[in-house]
């Protein structure tokens, strides 16, 4: 019935991801502030805009910590919807080996095999009932990243996961969800201390991720004196948009000579889609 990763395959899984691929620098303070959070079973909801770090940030304060309280950390990389929620809620709990699952498994006769047909069976108002029952003595921190626009459903249950079950929620969102976000902070009864909110590096931090990732991707053989100021300039110095550049700037579609296009590698980059284009950075030349 345990399933192979007892410390919650799902985060871990995710961590591996991301190890490596988005280096951060100068957020020690938001990194204690977070631990902080975490250590003490305290809620809040972290914003920031696409690309500014918060899923770099937030895996590399799990990982710092202790085994014993990592392994109590419930992740879940975004979800759709209520349901959605409830049953990867609960497959992570599952992954985490909850005990008080467990029970409830073995008392309906659930084996591992049909576990997620068991989850897809179940109606919302079921699920819900399940997941308060597998938090009861876990001990858990659950971290809702990429987390959509609440609705008042979504929002009940994460606040009857910290009021009424002791088990504090972390959100982790983007800006432009923020003003719809922070009316739901009333309704938990957060105020500005469980609000934290991501903005860009210093530049001083911005060069020093920069050079970096120049490195990383072997252009320090170009001639980067506009390059370095351009990318410093059009990222905002958004940390995830200068690591996304440099790794655009590392294919040879965009390099010219001694040179490298990186006009057009801004364009590609805002084209992805993983940022939206905004105000920051975007002065024109």
């Amino acid at each position: 019935m345990r399933p192979k990763d007892e410390r919650g395959s799902r985060w871990g899984q995710t961590l591996l991801e991301h190890s490596g691929t988005l280096p951060f620098f100068d957020r020690e303070r938001e990194s204690r502030r977070i631990e902080e959070a975490l250590r003490c079973g305290e809620s809040m909801m972290i914003f920031g805009p696409a690309d500014i770090g918060k899923t770099a940030l937030m895996l590399t304060v799990m990982r710092s910590l202790p085994r014993e309280l990592s392994g109590k950390c419930i992740y879940i990389d975004g979800f759709k919807d209520l349901q959605d929620l409830l049953r990867n809620l609960l497959r992570a709990l599952y992954q985490a080996a909850s005990p008080d699952l467990f029970q409830q498994l073995k008392a309906d006769h659930v084996a591992s095999a049909s576990f997620d047909r068991w989850l897809k069976m179940l109606p919302s108002s079921r699920l819900r009932g399940v997941l308060y029952r597998s938090v009861k003595t876990g001990d858990y921190r659950i971290i809702l990243d990429h987390a959509p626009p609440l609705t008042h459903a979504m929002a009940k249950i994460i606040k009857e996961l910290f009021w009424m079950r002791n088990t504090p929620v972390i959100l982790v969102m983007r800006d432009d969800l923020k003003s719809r976000s922070t009316q739901f902070a009333d309704f938990f009864y957060w105020g500005d201390r469980q609000c934290l909110t991501l903005g860009p590096l210093p530049q001083t931090s911005a060069c020093e991720l920069l050079e970096a990732h120049i490195e990383k991707h072997g252009l320090s053989r170009f001639d980067l004196e506009e390059f370095r100021g351009e990318v410093l300039l059009r990222s905002g110095c958004v940390p995830g948009a200068i690591v996304k550049m440099c790794a655009l700037a590392a294919d040879p579609r965009y390099q010219y000579g001694s040179r490298i296009k990186t006009k057009l590698v801004h364009i590609d980059y805002l084209m992805s889609g993983s940022r939206r284009p905004s105000s920051i950075g975007r002065k024109s030349r």
